[in-house]
């Protein structure tokens, strides 16, 4: 959102969309933007996304390892090429990645994409890997409705505000099972259950015993406020 605490998302976001190189059920997929902030946001995030250390993951400097497998490589890449074929903006290109003395790893760079429509296949599918896609939106009402009608999955989404309102508004229509408010990976510490909704549920009864649970969709809000 438009009040958002730049430099806070901007963290959040490279950490939620590159973060286990992107491997990971919670890992950012899409970065819905309004559009009074469009500009200025995505090329923070892909300039902070660039700058990303790429190399082995037992090293301390590394800041992104390799992807796990060379299938797993060749289906993020696969992802990548259709994006570019269907009209996605490439901001930044991890496909040429290269890591001094690991030449055979598993390696693709961070990847970010702009100008991407809720019919292109990177937007409606989980990649599974270091790929951004960037949506520009008018106002959260939008940015709602893209969530909830543009996949079938559900796992998690959060919203980047300085307004309760928006907040309130986000986490209460929004379908995702787990929320988060100013938190880029809206994972559930231990003693939450695991809230995913839809294509995404896993799990039995989302962690609860009780019966009446099974007709219940529950949601794990996590909130983080910071000063603008």
């Amino acid at each position: 959102m438009p009040d958002a605490n730049l430099p806070h998302t901007i963290e959040a976001c490279i950490s939620s969309f590159f973060g286990n190189t992107g491997q990971r059920c919670l890992a950012g997929a899409n970065l819905l933007v309004t559009e009074e902030i469009h500009d200025t946001l995505v090329e923070k995030f892909a300039n902070a996304a660039g700058r990303m250390r790429l190399g082995y993951g037992l090293d301390e400097a590394t800041e992104m390892g390799p992807l796990v497998s060379e299938k797993a490589k060749q289906r993020v890449l696969k992802y990548v090429d259709t994006g570019v074929s269907e009209g996605g903006k490439m901001v930044l290109d991890g496909r040429g990645a290269r890591v001094p003395n690991y030449e055979k790893g598993f390696f693709v760079g961070a990847t970010v994409f702009d100008d991407i429509s809720v019919d292109m296949t990177i937007a409606r599918e989980e990649i599974f890997g270091p790929v951004a896609s960037v949506m520009k939106v008018a106002n959260l009402d939008e940015a709602i409705e893209l969530i909830n009608k543009n996949t079938e999955f559900g796992n998690a989404a959060s919203i980047f505000t300085g307004s309760g309102h928006n907040a309130r508004e986000f986490r209460r229509r929004v379908q995702a099972g787990n929320i988060g408010i100013n938190v880029g990976v809206a994972a559930p510490v231990g003693y939450f259950p695991f809230a995913g909704m839809r294509q995404s549920f896993f799990g039995v009864l989302h962690g609860q015993m009780e019966s009446i649970d099974f007709f219940t969709d529950r949601k794990v809000i996590i909130s983080r406020w910071n000063p603008p």
